[in-house]
C-alpha cells in the first residue's frame, strides 16, 4: 500500500519495509537556534550579539498493523524499523519535492509492551552538520574561456549556504593563482602549479566543511582569505581572477527551515 505520507532514508523507502507499517505523522522541523544578547543602556531593551542555528530534528511516527498475540511478529518488524533508521544519509519526504535532508544521528523510541498493538513509536532523525533542507540539485552557471569574470547566480533557499567553484586551466600552461570572491568573503589560492588540462575544486561534502582539492590532491594549505564563501538567498555577483585561461563553474545548493 502506497501512504500519503512517506519518508525515504537512503534510497530505502520505510514503508516498504514491512505491509504492516503505518507512518502516522512527520514533522519536518525547523533548526534549533542559539542566541546571545546584551542589555541596552537605558534600562530597556537587548542587542542580538550573535546567532547560531545548531541542529535540525525530523521526527517520524509510526505503527504497525499486526495484532497484539503476535508478539514476535511485532518485534522483528520493529527491530526491521530501527535497523534502517540507524543508518547515516539523505532523509527524503515524499511531500517536499527536490529537497532532502542530510542525516548525522537516529535517536531511537523504546519497544515499549509489544502487547499494546495501538501503540506508536517516534523516531528522530538529527542533522548537525548542516541543520537545513537541502535542494538535491544546485543551482550552477558556467563561464568558459575567462581569465578574469562577474557573474551574476541567483542563491536558492531560505538561509545562507556556501559556494563551490570548479576552474579547469584550459590555457596550455601551469596555472599559479585562483582567487574567488562573493557575499563579502574571498578565497585566494597561489602556489597551485595546476597543469593544463586539470581541474581546481572547492566544494563542500555532506558534512559541510570546505575542501580544496586539485584532482585527487587537498591543496587545502595554499589558501588564504575567509573561512568560507558564505552567501545569502537572492541575486549575488561572483567574481574569478585566474593565473591562466580556463573554465569555470559556480554551484549553490539552496537551504531551507
Amino acid at each position: 500500500m502506497i501512504l500519503s505520507r512517506r519518508v525515504s532514508l537512503g534510497g530505502v523507502q520505510l514503508d516498504e519495509l514491512d505491509e504492516s507499517i503505518v507512518i502516522r505523522g512527520i514533522d519536518t522541523g525547523v533548526p534549533h537556534e542559539s542566541l546571545d544578547a546584551v542589555s541596552r543602556m537605558g534600562g530597556a531593551g537587548q542587542r542580538l550579539v550573535s546567532q547560531h542555528w545548531e541542529t535540525l530534528d525530523v521526527s517520524v511516527r509510526w505503527a504497525m498493523d499486526i495484532p497484539k498475540r503476535q508478539l514476535a511478529r511485532r518485534r522483528e518488524v520493529f527491530e526491521a524499523v530501527t535497523s534502517w533508521a540507524l543508518q547515516k544519509g539523505w532523509l527524503t519526504v515524499n511531500y517536499m519535492t527536490g529537497r532532502r535532508m542530510y542525516v548525522d544521528k537516529t535517536i531511537l523510541p523504546g519497544s515499549g509492551d509489544m502487547w499494546n498493538w495501538t501503540d506508536e513509536f517516534t523516531i528522530t532523525f538529527r542533522a548537525y552538520n548542516v541543520p537545513f533542507w537541502q535542494d538535491e540539485q544546485p543551482i550552477s552557471i558556467v563561464r568558459n574561456s575567462i581569465t578574469t569574470v562577474s557573474a551574476s547566480i541567483n542563491i536558492p533557499g531560505q538561509a545562507r549556504t556556501v559556494l563551490d567553484v570548479s576552474f579547469k586551466n584550459t590555457s596550455g600552461a601551469s596555472m599559479d593563482t585562483l582567487s574567488v570572491s562573493a557575499g563579502g568573503n574571498t578565497i585566494s589560492l597561489s602556489g597551485l602549479g595546476l597543469a593544463s588540462g586539470s581541474t581546481v575544486a572547492i566544494s563542500h561534502g555532506t558534512d559541510g566543511l570546505l575542501r580544496i582539492m586539485k584532482g585527487s590532491t587537498s591543496v587545502y594549505d595554499r589558501y588564504t582569505g575567509s573561512d568560507d564563501l558564505y552567501v545569502n538567498p537572492g541575486a549575488c555577483t561572483v567574481s574569478i581572477t585566474a593565473g591562466k585561461t580556463g573554465n569555470a563553474t559556480i554551484s549553490a545548493t539552496g537551504r531551507y527551515f
